[in-house]
């Protein structure tokens, strides 16, 4: 009997790509599931443990900050849970991220596959008009369509979630010297370092408090008493000297160059002069500024081995102490009526830029080894304040002033610690420190002092407020008991810490931009005509002496050991009793 010859069924292009898209959606479907557990279950375990907040590195910072003197074996060893903690965060971001990729990819093939299904089926049937329309839907191809865009919508819910994640610490490298990454860094420069340079505006931290004590009360610019050496700098700038060792920096520009200075602080010999050359970013056009603030308002930052200088047209530059540039970047052309002003601080191998504009203001945290973005915090309101770095009960805290608000940080992740709304107006000064508060003021608006109620975190309160006499441009600065203002308008008023009552007004007969400055039992006061008001700390006015430079001055000085500071409009002047 003859073999009967079957002929072998042909697939037809359409089904063809039909079981193509089928498998194509299968896989990517399982794909997207397995991705979004994940991320999902990476989330849940941030959230349970996170490295920033490891308990035993928070004890121990506690601990550190509740002891002045403790030994170098326990700061070393917060140093390397740190690093530790901030290794395993990094990481934890990245895998967020790369999940993150994975899971829009996944999604898009899903979609794209589903639609292909469709698109390569049979035509269904025109169902009868007996059919229920529920019944209908239930059993044709659309309701797994439905379902399959169902199961996408709970991928993106589940890629949303999980990619929120991320903003508590963001790591964006964008390095203008050719580096591609976070450099490994060198162990952070101890606080005590810092305290006993001048490595900032109003010294160490930022909030006016001077660690030694030992400066002159008595000069004469013009008849050369106790004046060691004077320097002038080609372009001029309103922003104060930073002291570290043995070199003092400044900075100077105007509309057509920028350069930092770099001075011996024991001759006042010129060691270098850096030009700022122009970078990525920076604007072929210089902005409009103030007469006032000029092109280089902001005070330089010393940390270490390195020096950094900000200037108006947001170009922003690192050197080492011989004057090479390491790295710089421009951060945009600032939106900002007056000019930037806002001085750079820097702590625990991160620089602080307080990048105040009309809109999209970011406070940056950027790393001192190669510039990279290690965090950043959008900013509400403009202001011309400069950052706090001081060191609480609570550990320290990065305080920063705005328009309407004092916003508070964890300086090393970033972290909000609180918020309390109580400025009002253009506010130039910076916050106070002192006996566990702190304090805040500004012209047209009041004086603050804020503490802290028990609790864990503790939670910020307004001890008081005064609304009198206030600053526009002069910081204030206090000790344990009192609150000290000087105003433009030529007055110094102490209020009682504790209490927000008025102790003492004195009228001078010139007004200040100078931040007044505690060093030891003494408060020093510079005026617009380069006076200096010194006084005892107390419930009275007890003056010790108003020497004079004779020329005009709105930098607040810098003060070291047995030696002060000055930049007057004219030159950079050291005043040293001989």
């Amino acid at each position: 009997m003859p073999r009967v010859k079957t002929k072998k069924r042909r697939f037809t292009a359409n089904e063809i790509g039909r079981y193509a898209s089928v498998a194509v959606a299968a896989v990517s479907g399982v794909f997207c599931i397995v991705v979004a557990t994940l991320l999902i279950a990476n989330y849940l375990q941030i959230q349970a443990f996170n490295p920033l907040d490891n308990p035993q590195m928070l004890g121990l910072r506690a601990q550190w900050a509740a002891s002045p003197n403790a030994d170098a074996k326990l700061l070393q060893e917060i140093r390397g849970m740190d690093l530790l903690a901030r290794k395993a965060f990094f990481t934890s971001q990245s895998h967020l991220k790369m999940g993150g990729y994975l899971l829009t990819g996944g999604v898009i093939v899903l979609l794209v596959s589903i639609r292909l299904v469709s698109r390569f089926g049979p035509k269904l049937p025109i169902p009868s008009p007996e059919t229920p329309a529920s019944t209908y839907w239930l059993s044709r191809a659309y309701a797994r369509e439905l379902l399959a865009f169902t199961g996408v919508g709970v991928a993106l819910v589940a890629l949303v979630a999980a990619y929120f994640t991320r903003v508590d610490m963001p790591l964006e490298i964008n390095s203008t010297d050719g580096t591609n990454g976070a450099k490994e860094a060198s162990p952070p420069v101890p606080w005590e370092t810092l305290q006993q340079n001048w490595p900032s505006f109003r010294g160490p931290g930022g909030y006016g408090v001077a660690f030694h004590t030992t400066t002159p009360v008595d000069w004469d610019l013009a008849a050369g008493k106790n004046v060691k050496w004077k320097a002038a700098t080609a372009l001029p700038g309103a922003n104060s000297p930073v002291v570290w060792g043995h070199r003092v920096f400044v900075s100077g520009a105007d509309a057509n160059a920028r350069e930092v200075y770099c001075f011996d602080a024991d001759s006042g010999q010129a060691l270098w002069k850096h030009g700022v050359e122009k970078m990525p970013g920076t604007p072929e056009k210089p902005p409009k500024v103030g007469e006032e603030t000029g092109f280089a308002a902001p005070t330089m930052a010393a940390y270490g081995d390195r020096v950094f200088a900000i200037f108006a047209n947001g170009d922003l530059v690192c050197l080492d102490f011989d004057g090479q540039k390491k790295w710089g970047k421009n951060l945009g052309l600032p939106d900002n009526h007056y000019g930037h002003a806002s001085s750079l601080l820097a702590f625990e191998n991160l620089l602080f830029v307080q990048y105040d504009q009309k809109t999209n203001g970011k406070l940056y945290a950027l790393a001192i080894a190669d510039g990279h973005e290690v965090w950043s915090a959008n900013r509400g309101k403009i202001s011309w304040s400069s950052p706090v770095c001081a060191k609480t009960l609570s550990g320290f805290q990065l305080v920063l002033n705005s328009a309407k608000d004092v916003d508070a940080f964890d300086p090393v992740s970033g972290k909000p610690l609180w918020h309390v709304s109580c400025l009002d107006g253009e506010v130039a000064p910076s916050p106070a420190y002192g006996g566990g508060m702190f304090f805040v003021a500004n012209d047209m608006a009041t004086a603050s002092a804020i503490r802290f109620a028990s609790g864990e975190p503790p939670k910020p309160e307004i001890a008081w407020q005064w609304d009198e006499s206030l600053p526009d441009v002069s910081s204030p600065v206090c000790t344990d008991r009192h609150f000290y203002l000087a105003t433009s308008r030529g007055e110094i008023v102490c209020l009682d810490a504790a209490t927000g009552k008025k102790l003492w007004a004195q009228e001078c007969t010139d007004g200040f931009y100078a931040s007044p400055i505690l060093v030891g039992d003494r408060i020093y006061a510079v005026d617009m005509k380069g006076t200096t008001i010194i006084f005892k700390t107390g419930d009275t006015y007890e003056a010790i002496g108003s020497p004079k430079l004779g020329e005009d001055t709105t930098a607040t000085p810098a003060f070291m050991d047995k030696r002060i500071y000055f930049r007057t409009s004219k030159q950079l002047i050291c005043i040293a009793e001989n």
